[in-house]
């Protein structure tokens, strides 16, 4: 078994290509179960030894130094002991379970035990560029597997590790046995085991740690979140739009922005959208909406929202409508890939018009939002509703609906491409305005977070 997970290591370190992280010393390795391996040795710290087989000429494979049996070097290496005490010197095979470290020609070896070992560091100074010559990350893995890297995060059970030679990779948080950082890990701790109040909330702390499991480390059962602040936030701007000067001379503009802040109860959210356009000399466009809302969390799904919609649109005759809202909202899904909401409730509108003058009517609201990853972190697709249905109070029984649907698509790193198609409905609009409008939008946007 140990065997196949070896050949199995190995092929992904043939695959995955790379650079050294550490200056190495030629040496040789032997197994428990047989297995002599003779290559690069780049040290040992944390119970894994790190090794590039001279069969693979690219990243070190981790290996766990229980199954070491013997170990044997070309050069100088400096072998620490849990005791504290420190020996430089070239290591040979000795016993099964013990080496030698021959310090110089005129000392004897000096024997030593390989369970009381604690580390093996190259006497070589020399490291990659960029790279720091000191140890990774390490993760234990419940089927045995030791993965090196630097952690970066872990939420909804996905653990999330940068590494030299496949980039960022994910981990099933349930499948970790233990860790061990060589930087501090901010992580919040279940405090408790039920969910007492029924909402779905557990109750929880923070604390900072290096060590995870193990005799003495926190559980990782307890543990929720990995380096994830508890006050968040993401956004995004776009700008699209075009030019044209000769036989037409036609101008468009588009710019849109989403922001969310949000902790495990509360919700902020703060939107808005603008829209011109040009030919001619003649204004063809120009429309404006934002969006001030904030959601608080009763349990993990059901929320009640409150928020202020503004809108306004030249051509359509409209000077000014602010919608007031308050409603109940639930969240159906809400991971990292894949977001599902939706929420109803009553609301007052506000309306000025050029021609009519204003109107008060109370309104029955709904909304939905939607985003899904078909291409994880390259392709989005999406859909944004808003919907209202005047009572008849004031006299107005009109039915409005905005909608966006489209798709975002990575560009490079944090910039994006979104390709957008808009709806508006009124089935009431002021005399000689047509009842809906619609547009295609092209635009280029970055995104942001933290």
């Amino acid at each position: 078994m140990r065997l196949k997970l070896f050949i199995v290591l190995l092929s992904i370190t043939l695959i995955s290509g790379g650079g050294p992280l550490y200056a190495a010393v030629s040496g040789q390795i032997s197994l428990k179960d047989g297995t002599i391996l003779n290559g690069k040795i780049f040290g040992m710290t944390n119970g894994v030894l790190r090794v590039r087989a001279s069969a693979s000429m690219h990243n070190p494979i981790p290996l766990r130094w229980k199954e070491v049996t013997g170990l044997a070097t070309e050069e100088p290496v400096t072998v620490v002991l849990d005791t504290g005490e420190i020996y430089e010197g070239r290591i040979q095979s000795a016993e099964s379970g013990t080496i030698q470290v021959l310090r110089d020609q005129d000392s004897a070896p000096l024997m030593i035990t390989l369970t009381s070992v604690k580390a093996i560091k190259s006497s070589k100074e020399e490291s990659v560029a960029g790279e720091e010559s000191e140890e990774l990350d390490e993760i234990t893995l419940k089927n045995g597997i030791h993965l090196v890297g630097t952690i970066v995060s872990m939420e909804e059970k996905t653990l999330t590790i940068k590494t030299a030679y496949a980039g960022d990779i994910s981990v099933q948080w349930d499948e970790v046995e233990q860790l061990q950082s060589r930087t501090p890990l901010s992580i919040q701790v279940f405090e408790e085991e039920k969910d007492s109040d029924g909402d779905g909330f557990l109750k929880t702390s923070r604390t900072i740690v290096t060590a995870l499991g193990g005799s003495e480390g926190i559980s990782p059962a307890r543990v929720k979140t990995i380096n994830i602040p508890e006050l968040r936030y993401k956004g995004n701007f776009d700008l699209g739009g075009n030019r044209t000067k000769g036989n037409t001379d036609t101008t468009a503009v588009n710019a849109s922005t989403d922001n969310t802040v949000w902790t495990e109860r509360h919700r902020g959210l703060l939107s808005g959208k603008y829209a011109f356009a040009q030919a001619d000399g003649d204004n063809t466009a120009k429309n404006a909406r934002g969006t001030l809302g904030y959601d608080y969390f009763f349990t993990k799904r059901l929320f009640a929202n409150s928020y202020e919609f503004l809108e306004y649109d030249k051509f359509q005759g409209l000077d000014l409508r602010s919608t007031t809202g308050l409603g109940l909202g639930y969240q159906f899904f809400d991971t990292p890939s894949h977001s599902l909401s939706g929420s109803i409730g009553p609301a007052f509108v506000y309306e000025k018009f050029q021609e009519t003058g204003t109107t008060k009517t109370a309104t029955a609201a709904w909304g939905v939002d939607w985003s899904y990853d078909l291409i994880s972190d390259r392709l989005r697709v999406y859909h944004r509703q808003k919907g209202f249905r005047d009572l008849g109070v004031g006299g107005s029984t009109a039915l409005r609906l905005t909608a966006e649907q489209g798709a975002r698509i990575e560009v490079y790193g944090n910039l994006f491409l979104k390709v957008a198609f808009e709806y508006r409905y009124n089935s009431d609009p002021e005399p000689g305005k047509k009842k809906s409008d619609d547009a295609f939008i092209w635009a280029l946007g970055y995104e942001f977070s933290n």
